[in-house]
Formats: structure tokens, sequence, C-alpha cells
């Protein structure tokens, strides 16, 4: 959980300097917070070989997220964010902590959609929703807070995991008449990158 003492140019900045000291010839691409096009630029001009962008492309019209959970994209401030552990992968997830799979206490479904077990086969979200029966055992449902379910609730659309920058989507298009927000295609966000500078984003007309 020490992810926050690190920043993506320092990192990029350490490996290109690694390759380069061993005699390396390994393509970078950095990844991560890259949100405006002069991001880009930056790290190309750094050496990387290319930039994987997400973020901004999640809500888009050719993304398969429902378009309700866009506007939720859209709509998270700074606060709504949190980086925390009830992925059962034992990885830290950035997800908006209002997610409606946190303590939906879904009941596990895993033989339906495949397993997610650990090296011991086991599965973190069913040991933590079997604890939680254990200790309610007459509760019709119970609410599990420690663990999610990445089987049923990715699945379901349930946990909004997110970029560290997903809370300045906003910024990116223009709010509608009914309080939504437009949702841009792909095609408008990569030519934003392609042209825009000095950190600036292109609203949609």
């Amino acid at each position: 959980m020490d992810w926050a003492q690190y920043d993506l140019a320092t990192i990029v900045a350490e490996v290109l300097a690694y390759l380069k000291a061993e005699h390396l010839d390994i393509p970078v691409i950095a990844a991560g917070g890259i949100f405006t096009g002069s991001d880009a630029a930056a790290f190309l001009e750094q050496g990387v070989a290319a930039v994987q962008v997400a973020t901004r492309f999640t809500v888009t019209k050719e993304c398969g997220l429902p378009d309700k959970i866009k506007q939720e994209y859209f709509k998270a401030s700074e606060d709504d964010i949190e980086v925390n552990t009830i992925s059962p992968t034992g990885y830290p997830m950035r997800m908006l902590k209002g997610s409606p799979g946190i303590g939906a206490g879904i009941r596990p479904n895993c033989e339906a959609y495949g397993y997610l077990l650990d090296a011991n086969g086991r599965c973190a979200y069913i040991d933590a929703y079997n604890r939680q029966v254990e200790l309610h055992p007459t509760a019709k449902k119970v609410k599990v807070f420690d663990k999610t379910c990445l089987c049923t609730h990715m699945r379901n659309f349930d946990i909004w995991t997110c970029g560290q920058t997903a809370y300045r989507l906003k910024d990116t298009t223009r709010r509608l008449p009914d309080g939504s927000y437009q949702v841009l295609s792909a095609e408008q966000v990569f030519h934003d990158y392609q042209f825009s500078v000095d950190q600036k984003i292109a609203l949609p007309d």
C-alpha cells in the first residue's frame, strides 16, 4: 500500500535509465494518469515508445459500460475515489467508493462465471461471505465489506474501478440541460490527445 509514494514520471525515468545502463533495447510504454495530450507528449519526449490511455475512454460512446455508470464517473469528485484492498486478488484496487457492490453481500456464484482462486484454491470473497454468515446465521442477506466478488460484482457493473484522474472527467465535456454530461466519441478524445497543448482540453461543440 505504498503506491502513493511513487509517481509515473519517476518510475519511467528509472526504468529508462536502467535499460540504457544495461544496453537493453526494450520498448517502454507509460501508463497511469496520462490525462491530456500534453501529458502524453511529455512522456514521449522523455523517451518512452508509447503511452497507454484508459480513463478518458471509459466514458466514450464506444465503451461497453452502461450509460448510467458513465454518468457516475462524470459526477465523481476526488473524494469519491479511494484505493482499497477489497479485491479478492489481494492487490490494491482504485474505485469509486459509492460502488453498489461494496457491502452488497451478494451470494457467491463463482461456478457460473469462472473461478477466481488463490494459489491454495480459495476465493477471498467466499471466505469473507462465509464469515459473515457464521456471525449472522439468521440473516436473510449478509453484508460483506472487506471483499468484493469479481465474478459477479464486476460482471454486473457493480464495482466501479477507475483511474486516479477520473474526477477530472467532468472537465472534458459539457453538462447538458437535464444535468447529465455529454458523452463523447473515442475519435473526439483521440483528436484531443493529438492536438491539445499547454494542458488544455478541447470541449465539444
